[in-house]
């Protein structure tokens, strides 16, 4: 299974952006990283792009739209709980509002602080 790593633009806001939508503090944290766990042991970590040495593969699009072609998915128990809270501390990072999709789940999608694409669905 694979754990995820997200390089953001600025760390502190990212925290407040996750821990709003996973409704939880990180498990770890420093001034260049930040950790969130779950039940089932998978984990995002949030690293200042600050990090990013001139030789890292990322480095030259530290300034760029972060997460082309990626979509993060993240399971949760109320879809429409979270896309409450969401809708209420952070409007503007609404890309789609809840709807049932043909697959059979409830998601909307929603635009992190840095750009990065995350599906919250049941």
């Amino acid at each position: 299974m694979f754990h995820t790593e997200l390089f953001v633009h600025k760390l502190s806001a990212s925290i407040v952006f996750y821990r709003c939508l996973f409704g939880k503090a990180c498990a770890d944290y420093n001034e260049k990283r930040a950790v969130f766990k779950n039940e089932e042991g998978t984990s995002l970590l949030l690293t200042d792009e600050s990090v990013l040495g001139g030789n890292h593969y990322f480095a030259a699009m530290a300034e760029s739209k972060k997460g082309k072609g990626v979509e993060l998915i993240l399971p949760v128990n109320d879809v429409e709980l979270v896309f409450n809270k969401i809708n209420r501390i952070y409007p503007d990072c609404i890309e789609s509002a809840v709807a049932s999709q043909p697959w059979g789940k409830l998601d909307f999608r929603i635009v992190d602080p840095d750009g990065y694409y995350v599906r919250v669905t049941s």
